[in-house]
């Protein structure tokens, strides 16, 4: 079975027909919370109850990126290329490298003028675009016989292995592995559902795919494989402003109110919810 290729946001369950309809239908619903505080302006987040994320940098450069609050955990050192972008090297707990990716970092923006941080307990979704199963590692090896099992490719890594300049380093890549478990879920914000794998890859990985991209849920045992855009969070980051973990000089905020009463989205942040 293969899906038709979709939107970042398709995969979540959060089809919009454009990204600024997904903010304001995140911001209506008072839910967004302060990530903290990013050169006098401020990172927030909506948090759908299914694990969708919507982060909304609302400063300069002004930037929107979706996440996945992830079951799959692993270790990494990671490094920002720019406000959203991070170079993340994936280790075992002994420290011996796994893999090497890049992908959209839920804090980015608060580590972005940090050096880079060593030993990040984090966790990684891939949001799937493009994806099939196959019953059986034996049957998915005959169809490709040239890629290990498991395997996980960043481009962004490529580019930045190349030293070229003709190419910006993006989050894209491409994945496969056993699926461990598997359920569909419903984005509580558009009543969409999609589904959410968790799979046996060369690090512990989500991914989430539109329901309808499929013609059933990958069931346990199955391979699954694809490619779509990696998205991270840092599980308790160490640097930049995380507003309320002292050091920063910001005040911090009450992480339990929503943006709109702390002087986020809706009151002069700038992210476009007006």
């Amino acid at each position: 079975m293969t899906a038709t290729k979709q939107t970042n946001l398709s995969a979540i369950g959060m089809h919009f027909d454009n990204w600024q309809d997904a903010v304001e239908a995140a911001i209506a619903t008072n839910q967004l919370m302060v990530t903290g505080e990013v050169r006098g302006g401020q990172l927030v987040q909506f948090n759908d109850t299914s694990g969708a994320q919507l982060n909304i940098l609302a400063v300069e450069p002004f930037s929107t990126f979706v996440g996945f609050n992830s079951l799959s955990q692993t270790y990494a050192h990671v490094e920002m290329i720019n406000d959203v972008l991070a170079l993340c090297e994936i280790v075992d707990p002994s420290g011996a490298p796994l893999k090497t990716v890049t992908a959209h970092l839920a804090q980015g923006p608060l580590l972005a003028d940090e050096p880079a941080q060593p030993w990040q307990q984090l966790t990684v979704a891939a949001l799937a675009d493009e994806a099939s199963t196959s019953v059986d590692a034996e049957d998915w090896q005959h169809q490709h016989p040239e890629t290990p099992l498991g395997a996980v490719e960043s481009h962004g890594v490529a580019v930045i292995s190349s030293g070229s300049g003709a190419q910006a380093p993006d989050a894209s890549a491409t994945f496969s592995g056993r699926v461990m478990q598997s359920t569909t879920l419903r984005n509580q914000l558009t009543g969409q559902e999609f589904h959410h794998v968790v799979l046996d890859s060369e690090f512990p990985l989500d991914v989430c795919i539109p329901a309808e991209s499929l013609d059933k849920l990958p069931e346990k045992g199955e391979i699954l494989h694809g490619a779509g855009t990696l998205t991270a969070s840092i599980l308790a980051p160490t640097g930049g402003c995380g507003c309320g973990s002292g050091g920063c000089g910001c005040g911090g905020h009450d992480h339990g109110s929503s943006a709109a009463n702390s002087g986020g989205c809706g009151s002069g942040c700038g992210c476009g919810g007006h």
